[in-house]
């Protein structure tokens, strides 16, 4: 499989990424005449695992960046047929009977900015991995979603599946609940458990579920919003979502 780069921008994710386990950098790019203790460290972790460090100027990385805010600092990472990372079927495979993970299905969220938030949320409240259409998704190696996910795409197995329905079968075969966040769900996410294995599925920013994805769901779950607004970002409904599994899990 031939290889391809990807971008990685800003501080915090550059740092993540240059921490984590999961993926190989192939270069850091810093911006000439940058000079701060954070940089610093990440021309120090770079040295430390013998990646080549490069000072470029600021028009380089603006460039690639794609529009993204890079803080000075780029990681490239190649994407090769050697990946760490195990197909979703040999993750489910591998789960043991005492596993009770939580996993976030994305279906059809395209603004690289709610899907970076998406997967920052996922990654801090302990979400084993993330699902994702492999089309009308939004690019998981996007400058703008790996900046805004501050790292976690790193740290967290993405699964690209080419039907979403399927993977939701798939997930209840192996003893998961799956609860589809909509609108007119009529049950609150407050009074449901989520304390065994869960799929959490929200839909896209425009549309919401797909009405086969909606029907593949165990149940429809709604936030109850005092206010008079309609609707939620997804990734504040997301985080919203999580926390309250996160919480429920504490006490339980």
């Amino acid at each position: 499989m031939s290889e391809e780069n990807h971008c990685t921008v800003g501080i915090h994710a550059v740092r993540h990424l240059l921490q984590s386990e999961h993926q190989q950098v192939s270069e850091l790019l810093i911006e000439k005449g940058k000079s701060h203790p954070r940089i610093n460290e990440l021309i120090h972790l770079a040295k430390k695992q013998k990646i080549p460090v490069h000072i470029v100027p600021k028009e380089a990385l603006t460039r690639l960046a794609d529009a993204a805010n890079h803080q000075g600092a780029l990681a490239k990472t190649v994407a090769s047929g050697s990946s760490k990372q195990p197909s979703f079927k040999e993750w489910l495979d591998c789960l043991t009977e005492t596993d009770l993970p939580i996993v976030l299905l994305l279906d059809q969220v395209t603004d690289p900015h709610n899907f970076g938030a998406c997967l920052r949320s996922a990654e801090a409240a302990g979400c084993a991995a993330v699902i994702i259409p492999r089309h009308h998704a939004a690019d998981l190696n996007s400058p703008i979603a790996t900046k805004t996910a501050c790292g976690a795409a790193a740290r967290l197995p993405v699964f690209q599946e080419s039907n979403l329905c399927r993977a939701l079968e798939r997930l209840q075969d192996h003893g998961f609940w799956s609860f589809g966040l909509a609108g007119e769900g009529e049950e609150s996410l407050y009074d449901v458990a989520f304390t065994g294995r869960c799929a959490i599925v929200m839909g896209s920013e425009d549309t919401g579920l797909r009405p086969l994805v909606r029907k593949h769901c165990d149940r429809l779950i709604r936030i109850p919003m005092p206010g008079t607004v309609e609707s939620l970002n997804v990734s504040v409904a997301t985080g919203v979502t999580l926390f309250e599994a996160v919480r429920q899990r504490r006490l339980g």
